[in-house]
């Protein structure tokens, strides 16, 4: 189960967005109003496809689908997050090729960056994207246990964590996502907690702990925060949503 904040509409799927069914939905990045692209993977066919979803279930409508299976520049092979900018390209980061492509609104390809590797600006199996106002991208490089800060065309600037339990360290972060104010808040998948960090890097405070609980988690695997700062979890091995207020105070699931 994932789930996104929609005009702070909460959208909870298991292979639905809006009222559409599709196979191999993985998760979805947020345009303009309510432009939403859901990435489709299966082991013979990738893609990202652009639709509008209205406020009730099947009022919405496919307007495009871009990519294919395979290692060429506009392809994918294990595709595993997406986000939008200001100027609405859309930014896919690719697992299996360690890299990020980015396409207009209406598919067109326009540019990778990223290799294989632990240097700045490499991948080990990127997963989750994130961008700010500002257009700076965060992503998840997720087997190389950090969070690293690129440009908008992918020059590096900057990247915390390193493999570990402490405050700042992460096992496998996956899902994360900014707030209005420029916050990083990141899904740390194995260490079952969520962190929050400035848009720096700077530890502010984590969520959850492993367990059944409330305000515990099963390898959570996604992170949103609506526009009054309240922050909703995937709690992904528990099969459900844990919602805290701005604070990080747990609130409901």
């Amino acid at each position: 189960m994932l789930t996104r904040i929609v005009e702070d509409r909460v959208y909870d799927y298991s292979h639905v967005v809006g009222g559409r069914i599709f196979m191999g939905l993985y998760t979805i990045g947020l345009g303009r109003g309510d432009d939403v692209y859901a990435i489709v993977r299966m082991p013979y066919s990738a893609k990202v496809v652009r639709l509008t979803i209205g406020e009730i279930p099947d009022d919405e409508e496919i307007i495009v689908e871009f990519g294919k299976r395979g290692e060429g520049e506009d392809e994918f092979t294990w595709p595993a997050g997406v986000a939008v900018d200001s100027q609405q390209n859309v930014f896919v980061t690719d697992e299996w090729l360690h890299r990020v492509s980015v396409f207009t609104a209406n598919g067109e390809f326009l540019r990778t960056f990223g290799t294989a590797g632990d240097g700045e600006g490499q991948f080990n199996r990127p997963s989750g994207i994130a961008i700010d106002s500002n257009d700076d991208i965060y992503i998840s490089d997720s087997l190389n246990h950090r969070v690293q800060k690129l440009s908008n065309d992918g020059r590096f600037i900057n990247q915390w964590g390193s493999q570990g339990a402490d405050v700042g360290q992460f096992n496998s972060p996956w899902g994360l996502t900014t707030d209005n104010q420029g916050n990083v808040y990141v899904a740390d998948h194995k260490n079952h907690r969520i962190q929050k960090f400035s848009g720096e890097g700077e530890f502010a405070f984590q969520l959850g702990s492993h367990g059944k609980g409330d305000d515990q988690f099963d390898h959570p695997s996604s992170v949103a925060v609506d526009s009054d700062g309240e922050i909703y979890v995937c709690d992904w091995a528990n099969d459900r949503v844990q919602t805290y207020d701005e604070d990080g105070a747990y609130l409901t699931t």
